[in-house]
């Protein structure tokens, strides 16, 4: 189905080089609203510096990003956050020591803090403040299945449920563009379908734009409405999953064979 709303996040003319080397290269594409999308390729073809640049956290050489409708290429990544574009990382990035709670709760960045003077001053504002944290910090950890670990150090659980926890603190503020780069990386199989679920089970709830860059192509097309392949820094196709997956030059370029050459 064909969105007739503004994209949530649309890319113009990108290029992101470093030294003589292009990681991304006047490519453009729409990341629609509300939507769960995929992005894929082999490789180096672009999908974590994509989201870097989208989220901030690498400069880029030229070219437009506009998050629903304003261009933020200019904006500080504490300033894209406030706006409600949030990304987590491949790699798990927790505290370890601390509880499943505590961990959660760094991710309530986006939520109404009161100001300096409440906090000095611990008035009412602050503790109001924290309850809401704390009501929200208990509402994610529940959808995502790790209320019986809400206590529980993050060294003490398994990596599926610290990957858990790790989306939780993303998720906490419920934000209108939320980026992930690979969240199912290090997950067994089952990990990975009961990732697909809580993810869809969250978006279901909270509809927001939901980027995911992923290698597991079963995940991408059972998860995800619209597909973004990238290869070589360039967008290759884009739309639904079984046009992308269908496209003769995806599989070339993910699976190494034609579409139309024996699997």
């Amino acid at each position: 189905m064909t969105s007739t709303s503004p994209p949530a996040v649309d890319v113009r003319g990108l290029s992101v080089r470093y030294g003589g080397f292009h990681a991304l290269r006047d490519l453009s594409v729409n990341l629609p609203a509300g939507r769960i999308i995929g992005v894929i390729g082999p490789n180096g073809a672009g999908k974590t510096t994509l989201l870097n640049a989208i989220s901030g956290f690498t400069h880029v050489t030229d070219g437009e990003i506009l998050l629903d409708g304003r261009a933020i290429q200019g904006w500080d990544i504490r300033r894209r956050v406030r706006a409600g574009l949030v990304r987590g990382f491949q790699t798990v990035r927790l505290m370890e020591r601390e509880s499943v709670l505590t961990n959660v709760l760094v991710g309530a960045e986006r939520l109404d803090q009161p100001n300096a003077l409440a906090q000095l001053f611990a008035l009412p504002a602050q503790w109001r403040g924290r309850r809401i944290q704390e009501r929200a910090a208990h509402e994610v950890i529940e959808l995502l299945g790790l209320g019986a670990d809400r206590d529980r150090r993050v060294d003490e659980l398994p990596f599926a449920s610290r990957r858990l926890v790790e989306v939780a603190r993303v998720l906490i503020s419920y934000p209108p563009v939320i980026l992930l780069d690979e969240p199912a990386a290090g997950l067994d199989q089952e990990g990975r379908r009961e990732l697909a679920a809580v993810l869809a089970r969250v978006h279901e709830r909270h509809p927001s734009t939901l980027v995911v860059v992923e290698h597991d192509v079963d995940l991408v097309k059972n998860l995800c409405s619209h597909v973004v392949a990238l290869e070589s820094g360039a967008v290759v196709c884009a739309g639904t999953p079984d046009r992308v997956f269908g496209d003769p030059r995806v599989q070339l370029a993910y699976f190494g064979r034609s579409a139309d050459a024996p699997a």
